[in-house]
């Protein structure tokens, strides 16, 4: 452990760090100026760029960073210790004088006067003075003498200087030592005199000494000069202490006259982060509510949202921003509403009381007391208040001020939307551009974008996780960007890794989940068994084994306390999502429970996707040919939630297409293919040919581990159908003639007719119109013997289109006239539509261009009917050629070709 004291360091003054008393040589200017940064900013990383800043300004050159390496090399030599101590460290792309406020003289000033004024409060003057007298020793000089910057940080410690000269003097007055103080306050009111204490106090000096004459003339040359120079009247607390020595005249030389006390003017805002990123629109929106004026109550803007968001650091930057609009007091208050024991209202008022310098003795024990005696404080004043990690509205409202003048910041992981006054500001992650701008200066490397992607998908935009990534590249040498991204890359290990010092992603995500009920954490743990996509309440319910309506209270519950957020949706009911690193703390919470449980309430929650899409390819067109469902089991739900089924599909695809991987990776081949060929009867109408790609291999590689052969036979399929839409013969041939040998081997005998119908196409696509229409016959004969009705139009089509090419058209006439009779007897429109599509064709190949065209017609309206765009953009395209062929226009205001 290291020994106290051995470094001291000196900010009053010239720069200087000493090791045992020895002054220790700091190098040349530049050197001394980064000393003096960090020196301000001790024992908190100060970036690089604000370094270059302090240097060279808005024009560095073009090694600013190799200069700024080179300056903290010479420093770090020239203040090694003997027995190699080293107090400059790395935080990522920052650098941190490793100091206490014990090693410092602005931590020992601040130390020692704040015990003086605890002394003083209690009327202690002799040990207050004292205090007050060593504090001021430290003072060898103007702050920073000889450093050229810093001008905002050599007003405050001289503001804090001068204060303290107050302080003394008005203990010194409390020991009866009126007389020789009066020589020191003229001096100090000449040194600064406009400065209302120091005038207050003279006055006092001089009527406790008997004189009051002089006492009234320096009030009067004192309030002219403020009259006249700054066009200002005395405050009512002065003209309270000259109308009392006024009125008591000659007569009062024995009087012990209260020692004069400017009004507090408390500023308790924690430092920002100097390094904070992004958020700008969010921050010039909120600034401008802060500052706008003419209002009869105060704006109070509720920042919420989840642990490690950012909430408290922009509630911060937004406070020091503002600061200066509210020149009464800047107060600040940790309302711990994450703990067990949030704080109590009354004990926050009691505090912001003292900080307006009202005595223990004088605040009152009742809150609505305090709340209101804060009130009347503040009242007219422009005051700020900054209230983090509320627990609730009950907590808030006594702790709120009444006028317009004064302004409200509130941090808090719940919506807090029962409040009656405030803007509720939901704080999301951090936009992509805004984390890379984060994780660049936090890390001031770029060497490897395809890891620095890495890493901030696996942070999800968190400011914390990606605060903790900078923090741990600065702590090991060498270390880069491509060794984080693959520490990461595992998700039980992520939160292990994602901790450095007293930042932790899993200690803030765990405060929110401890303070749940027992159900509700139980609710939250069972997420971790959903998808890693957004969720319907249904499916958190069959997770959870619950009620629907009880699990959708649930939810809204998790939503208010931020664990849970509303995922956006274009119809249909409410969608949930949880962030990645949220989920990953749900897993590692839900690994405790029985290994059954699990299994079981992950097969429900699959098994009811599985049968909503079913439900819902029931009642799309039939475009492919799906097979005869698996043994997979199915959930059911209630119907109406997919009573418009494209609406469904279209918010449900990201969570079918994690569900597919989730059952393969839960090794469920059963559920995985039928998952991902139910789906493909959306993607094929849709065109989603990436995602269809996508949820067959993944099933694929699944259901060949699990042996489930009809399965990968239906998969093989379906991508021999995707390559055939791409163009890709060869590869789908493969992939078909597969499909067809493996239902050979298993006797599928509906499996191997649907290969056969895609071998069809594929022969006529590449040229073989004899072996499409031979093919097309194969199929249909097994269509027949197990009385596939759908699968026999779609051979009788496919037939028809080949003896078409083959310019046998009489037959290609009657197998559509069997193929249009089987479509009338399924009912099924969009058969219909693609048979008179062939129709169509088959009339132009005669020449007869206007049955061509009423065959086309229909077949567009149907498809129109059925919002199938693909397939309509094809008959408009025929038509369209028909059209230029004739020199036809086509009718005003009718668009043919759709792109």
């Amino acid at each position: 452990m290291k020994e106290k004291n051995l470094y001291f360091y000196r900010l009053f003054g010239e720069p200087a760090a000493e090791w045992q008393g020895t002054d220790l040589p700091l190098g040349p200017p530049q050197a001394r100026r980064v000393f003096a940064l960090l020196l301000i900013e001790a024992g908190r990383p100060v970036p690089s760029g604000r370094i270059i800043d302090e240097l060279w300004g808005e024009t560095p050159p073009a090694s600013a960073k190799v200069q700024i390496q080179g300056l903290i090399s010479g420093l770090r030599r020239a203040l090694r210790s003997p027995r190699g101590d080293q107090p400059i460290l790395t935080r990522g792309a920052a650098y941190q004088l490793d100091a206490r406020p014990e090693d410092t003289d602005t931590g020992r000033f601040t130390c020692l006067a704040a015990r003086g004024r605890e002394l003083l409060a209690r009327d202690c003057h002799r040990e207050a003075a004292q205090y007050f007298r060593d504090a001021l020793e430290l003072w060898r000089g103007p702050v920073l003498a000889g450093i050229p910057a810093a001008a905002e940080v050599v007003a405050r410690w001289e503001e804090e200087r001068l204060s303290l000269l107050e302080d003394k003097v008005e203990a010194e007055l409390g020991l009866g030592e009126h007389d020789r103080l009066v020589p020191e306050l003229r001096d100090l009111l000449t040194a600064a005199p406009f400065r209302e204490r120091v005038c207050g106090l003279l006055m006092t000096a001089l009527a406790r000494a008997g004189r009051v004459a002089e006492a009234l003339d320096v009030y009067a040359g004192w309030r002219r000069r403020l009259v006249d120079e700054l066009g200002v009247e005395p405050s009512p607390s002065i003209r309270s202490l000259h109308c009392e020595i006024l009125r008591d005249g000659q007569g009062m030389t024995t009087r012990e006259y209260p020692a004069y006390q400017e009004p507090a003017v408390p500023s308790q805002l924690p430092p920002g982060i100097p390094d904070f990123v992004g958020r700008d629109a969010l921050i010039a929106d909120l600034l401008a509510e802060l500052r706008r004026d003419g209002r009869d109550t105060p704006p109070v803007v509720l920042l919420t949202g989840a642990g490690g968001i950012g909430k408290s650091s922009l509630a911060i930057r937004l406070a020091h921003q503002v600061a200066d609009d509210y020149p009464d007091g800047r107060l600040f208050a940790a309302l711990r509403g994450t703990t067990n024991e949030p704080r109590s209202p009354e004990a926050v008022l009691a505090g912001f009381l003292r900080a307006f310098g009202v005595p223990t003795d004088g605040i009152p024990a009742d809150v609505d007391d305090c709340a209101c005696l804060f009130r009347s404080l503040v009242h007219g004043r422009r005051v700020l208040l900054v209230l983090d990690d509320a627990a609730g509205e009950a907590q808030l409202r006594p702790l709120l001020p009444a006028g317009g003048g004064c302004a409200v910041i509130v941090t808090s992981r719940f919506v807090l939307a029962g409040l009656e006054l405030g803007r509720q500001v939901p704080v999301d992650v951090l936009p992509l551009a805004d984390a890379e701008a984060l994780l660049a200066k936090l890390t001031e490397t770029d060497e490897d974008p395809v890891a620095a992607q890495q890493v901030l998908e696996h942070c999800g935009g968190l400011p914390l996780a990606l605060r903790i990534v900078g923090s741990r590249i600065g702590d090991r040498t060498g270390w880069r960007l491509a060794d984080v991204a693959d520490e990461l890359s595992v998700e039980r290990r992520r939160l292990d890794w994602l901790c450095a010092g007293d930042l932790a992603v899993r200690g803030s995500l765990s405060l929110g989940y401890r303070q749940l009920a027992p159900d509700r954490q139980r609710l939250f743990r069972r997420l971790g068994l959903l998808p890693p996509a957004d969720f319907p309440a249904w499916a958190a319910a069959l997770a959870d084994d619950g009620e629907p309506g009880a699990t959708s209270r649930a939810l809204e519950d998790l939503r208010h306390r931020n664990m849970v957020q509303p995922a956006p949706r274009a119809t249909g009911a409410p969608r949930y999502r949880v962030h990645d690193l949220l989920r990953a703390f749900a897993v590692e919470e839900v690994a405790v429970e029985p290994e059954q449980d699990r299994a079981d309430a992950t097969e429900r929650v699959l098994g009811g996707w599985l049968w909503l899409a079913e439900k819902a390819a029931d009642r799309l067109s039939r475009s492919v040919l799906r097979p005869e469902p698996g043994t997979a089991a199915r959930t059911s739900l209630d119907e109406g939630l997919v009573a418009e089924p494209l609406s469904w599909f279209r918010d449900e695809v990201p969570a079918l297409e994690a569900a597919v991987s989730h059952a393969a990776g839960a090794g469920l081949g059963e559920l995985a293919w039928e998952l991902a060929v139910v789906a493909a009867s959306y993607f094929d109408h849709s065109g989603l040919y990436a995602e269809w790609s996508r949820c067959h291999r993944c099933a694929l590689a699944a259901a060949r581990e699990s042996g489930c052969a009809r399965g990968e036979a239906a998969l093989l399929r379906g991508i021999g159908q995707i390559y055939l839409y791409r163009d890709d013969f060869r590869t789908a041939c493969e992939a078909l003639t597969e499909s067809c040998r493996i239902s050979d081997r298993i006797g599928d005998r509906a499996g191997r007719a649907r290969a056969l119908t895609g071998l069809c196409v594929l022969a006529r696509v590449a040229g073989r119109p004899e072996t499409s229409r031979a093919t097309a016959s194969r199929a249909l004969a097994i269509f027949r013997e197990i009385g596939d009705v759908l699968g026999m139009a779609h051979a009788h089509t496919s037939s028809a289109v080949a003896s078409t090419e083959l310019g046998l058209l009489d037959e290609a006439e009657a197998e559509l006239d069997e193929a249009g009779r089987l479509c009338a007897e399924l009912n099924d429109p969009h058969r219909t539509a693609l048979v008179l599509r062939r129709r169509g064709q088959l009339h132009l190949r005669r020449d007869d261009r206007r049955s061509a065209m009423s065959c086309l017609r229909r077949a567009l309206e149907l498809l129109d009917s059925l919002s199938d765009e693909i397939c309509a953009s094809r008959v408009r395209l025929e038509l369209a050629r028909i059209r230029a062929s004739s020199g036809d226009r086509p009718p005003s205001g009718k668009v043919l070709i759709r792109t």
